[in-house]
């Protein structure tokens, strides 16, 4: 039985369930294939109610050291780092100092397979402990690091002196390949996005929309205190429709249990996302599957799949708008979520992976 040591940026916590849950659906697929994981999911430490100026914060405080989650042993190590973009180079030595707690929890666990989810700041983390065991290093990216970390001038330079290390690099979207040809030979560049992870036992056929009673529940996809979302887009986009005689009524996600966000999928007629950036976004394949329509602005992947009609060409809340109309008359047999996003498809993918390389 293989090793899998996964390191991520984000992961559920018992008061932020949603954050990273992506990353523990892909280590119950793993399970199912007979590996053998731990997680790591280093928190930054915070000042006293920070959480209340930055949401993405919310249950760090709490949160244990070490934990059970769905029968993984997970590791909570803290350390002191800096929001974004400054001080990258800082942020990565200080990450550095959970190696050695890290070994101790390890004990004589000895990964095969280090898998980070995420490179910055946890690249030199990764490197230093698939070198100690011998490991082979792979890493996927999700989003920040090819939307926002590479802007950066020191990031970008602390991916190159690393890529060399590094077995096999994952991207979700089909658009991130030709940024991972500027670290990476193309070799080692993979495609295998993120898979939606809900029970068949809630999954629902869209039905047909009843325009006259113009009346739609719309369902905001995340947190609106996330500034990446773009929330005020949203509402621009509902006072349109509001303008145009529709009578919205919507809600959005707050940090929900996954028992919720499934509920809030089944209420809604449409999700409406109006992300800045995304890797994905997963929720759109959610949505479809819990039997919801879905309108975007055009990031991640939802140009590769989702009806062209329900995509933006541009941010603006007037074409979303339209958007919207034109997905509530779309027949159901167009909202249909490729095979490739599907679980089995993407642990074919991962487990060749581990293989070949």
């Amino acid at each position: 039985m293989q090793k899998v040591l996964i390191i991520t940026n984000v992961f559920p916590l018992e008061g932020n369930q949603s954050r990273g849950c992506y990353v523990l659906a892909q280590a119950k697929l793993l399970r199912r294939a007979n590996f053998d994981v731990k997680i790591i999911n280093p928190i930054p430490i915070t000042p006293p109610l920070y959480s209340y100026f930055n949401k993405k914060f919310i249950g760090f405080k709490k949160i244990n050291n070490y934990r059970t989650v769905d029968n993984f042993d997970v590791f909570h190590p803290k350390y002191f780092r800096l929001p974004g973009v400054l001080f990258p180079t800082f942020n990565q030595n200080s990450s550095k100092k959970i190696i050695s707690k890290t070994y101790k929890w390890l004990d004589d666990w000895i990964p095969d397979i280090v898998h980070l989810h995420s490179i910055h700041p946890l690249l030199k983390i990764g490197n230093t402990i698939s070198k100690k065991y011998k490991s082979k290093l792979f890493i996927t990216i999700h989003g920040w690091d090819f939307d926002v970390g590479i802007k950066n001038k020191k990031i970008k330079k602390i991916i190159v002196n690393y890529s060399s290390n590094v077995n096999g690099i994952c991207v979700v979207n089909k658009n991130y390949i030709s940024i991972a040809k500027m670290f990476f030979p193309i070799e080692k560049i993979n495609y295998i996005p993120c898979h939606f992870d809900i029970e068949e036992i809630h999954k629902r056929k869209i039905k047909k929309f009843d325009i006259l009673s113009n009346k739609i529940k719309i369902l905001f996809p995340a947190s609106p205190f996330r500034k990446e979302k773009n929330y005020p887009l949203f509402l621009k986009t509902v006072k349109e429709l509001e303008k145009r005689g529709w009578s919205i009524e919507i809600k959005c996600l707050n940090n929900d249990s996954r028992k919720k966000v499934i509920q809030k999928f089944h209420w809604a007629d449409l999700i409406l996302i109006t992300s800045k950036r995304e890797g994905g976004p997963l929720v759109s394949k959610e949505a479809i599957y819990c039997g919801a329509r879905v309108v975007s602005t055009p990031v991640g992947d939802v140009v590769e799949w989702l009806p062209p009609n329900s995509i933006s060409a541009k941010n603006n809340h007037l074409e979303l708008a339209n958007c919207v109309e034109s997905a509530l008359k779309n027949n159901s047999n167009l909202w249909s979520i490729p095979e490739k996003f599907e679980k089995e498809s993407v642990l074919e993918k991962l487990i060749n992976l581990y293989e070949i390389n």
